[in-house]
């Protein structure tokens, strides 16, 4: 094999572990909306995932270690091990979980904030018991695609973004406060407070 195909190879191996990494932490990230989305089925398909990383990692691993590029196979080992650690990692320690997700996508709460701040999502459906649904590219942000209110801070509705829905109901989640944050909340039947203050009038709300 020429140096150039191997160059090229190793570029595509390490392409699609990246992917495959990509993938188990964003599962991590959004442990919350597999359970709600899969309920009992969810440790299946969290078995299924890691079965699919290892069929990926192993031979791709394996590959650029032979290859004795210390580069290409230092990077192959650091994403096996970020893949195959951070689902449970993440999953099992929240309160690293929490903040680290409402950071990288702080983009997509801030827009939600904003639309409904504006008067771009409808305030009766707001306020109802399920909430108003949220544009299709905003759905990641909360486990039943939909944004709700508990209540009002300073002259605007407390929004919450469900993290986690129980069956049928119960949840925990984001809320945003537009002025003081308070502990007399309800989400979907249960008392949530505010525990961590995440930025942005965001915090994170569960069990008080």
């Amino acid at each position: 094999m020429t140096a150039s195909l191997q160059r090229f190879t190793t570029a595509i191996l390490l392409t699609a572990m990246g992917a495959v990494t990509f993938a188990m932490v964003a599962m991590g990230l959004h442990i919350g909306h597999l359970v709600t989305a899969l309920w009992l089925l969810a440790p299946l398909a969290e078995a299924l995932a890691y079965l699919v990383a290892f069929a990926v990692y192993l031979p791709m691993t394996t590959v650029l270690l032979r290859r004795r590029r210390i580069a290409a196979g230092a990077a192959g080992l650091v994403l096996t091990i970020i893949g195959l650690t951070a689902p449970v990692t993440l999953q099992f320690t929240p309160d690293l979980r929490v903040p680290l997700r409402f950071h990288l996508e702080r983009f997509a709460f801030t827009q939600v904030a904003d639309l409904a701040h504006e008067g771009k999502l409808p305030a009766g459906q707001i306020h109802s018991y399920l909430g108003a649904e949220l544009p299709a590219h905003l759905c990641f942000v909360s486990a039943n695609c939909r944004v709700s209110a508990l209540g009002a801070s300073g002259g605007q509705p407390i929004l919450f973004l469900p993290d986690w829905l129980g069956i049928p109901d119960d949840a925990v989640g984001y809320a945003h406060f537009t002025g003081e944050a308070t502990g007399n909340l309800t989400a979907y039947g249960m008392r949530v407070c505010p525990s961590t203050r995440l930025g942005g009038g965001w915090w994170w709300v569960g069990p008080c």
